[in-house]
């Protein structure tokens, strides 16, 4: 699903859990302790002097927290890899720990259930739904209407939850709703029957039947020229999806609506008289 806002992206970066207390004691250890003296040895020793004093065996956190390996996680930051920039370059890099049974501090870029609705939205699958017509797509009739529908079962609404593994209260849910359904028939030479809203059922449309002779579709396309001298057209049915979240605080609000169309080549037929 693309989003219809283009201003609009998640997150660059955010804080999430990285390590347990014995993995982040381990990380110091056997390798960032070493690579300070390596690539800043000027200022390696207040460094880690620095680490000892916040994290050490004399800090709050006696030696990393290793007495409460299974009460919480140390945090820091990370990058979204669905972002155009996809850098930590915006968020401030700190490590702190978190209960599991709490919430991380109000540190810019702490996840929150809005966040967490945003990472998801990038995340919602849209199913490939394709547009059935009547008459067939190739076999289209100049002035004769062509209706046009899609089934309940292929618009089926969609969800994505984010949650933090090991704080299960913090999480959104994020729902995409398909609304209705923007016809273009490829070609200006044609009259577009848009009332192609999402019914009570569902579905979009309906299939012809003999009863509707001479009537006009609710959800369709009239074409007025042949396509025998330029090629098929190139009808498109484009499902807009209404988006809205829910946090796990009770919290919730709605995103931009998405879209996700597919394209087919239809053909058009110039004949005098019309039997269906």
């Amino acid at each position: 699903m693309s989003g219809r806002q283009s201003n609009w992206s998640p997150p660059p970066c955010y804080y999430a859990p990285r390590w347990s207390a014995s993995e982040f004691k381990e990380w110091w250890d056997t390798y960032a302790k070493d690579q300070a003296y390596k690539t800043d040895p000027d200022n390696a020793s207040a460094i880690v002097d620095s680490h000892d004093e916040t994290y050490g065996e004399d800090s709050q956190y006696e030696d990393h927290n290793i007495g409460r390996e299974d009460e919480g996680a140390w945090w820091t930051v990370h990058s979204n890899p669905n972002h155009p920039d996809g850098s930590t370059v915006s968020c401030e890099s700190q490590i702190f720990w978190v209960d599991h049974d709490d919430t991380p501090p109000p540190h810019p870029n702490s996840p929150t259930p809005e966040m967490l609705a945003e990472l998801a939205y990038a995340e919602v699958e849209i199913p490939d739904v394709r547009a059935e017509l009547s008459p067939a797509a190739d076999a289209q009739k100049v002035n004769l209407a062509t209706w046009v529908w899609m089934d309940a079962s292929d618009l089926a609404p969609v969800s994505v939850t984010a949650s933090i593994s090991g704080y299960s209260q913090l999480s959104a849910t994020v729902t995409a709703t398909p609304s209705r359904v923007e016809l273009d028939p490829g070609t200006g030479d044609a009259t577009v029957h848009d009332g192609c809203a999402v019914g009570a059922d569902g579905g979009v449309g309906r299939p012809y039947t003999a009863a509707d002779a001479g009537t006009a579709p609710v959800c369709g396309v009239t074409y007025h020229r042949a396509t025998h001298d330029r090629g098929p057209y190139p009808f498109s049915a484009t499902v807009v999806w209404e988006v809205s979240w829910e946090g796990s605080d009770g919290s919730g609000a709605t995103l931009p609506d998405g879209a996700f169309g597919t394209t087919q080549d239809v053909t058009v037929q110039e004949i005098q008289t019309i039997v269906r």
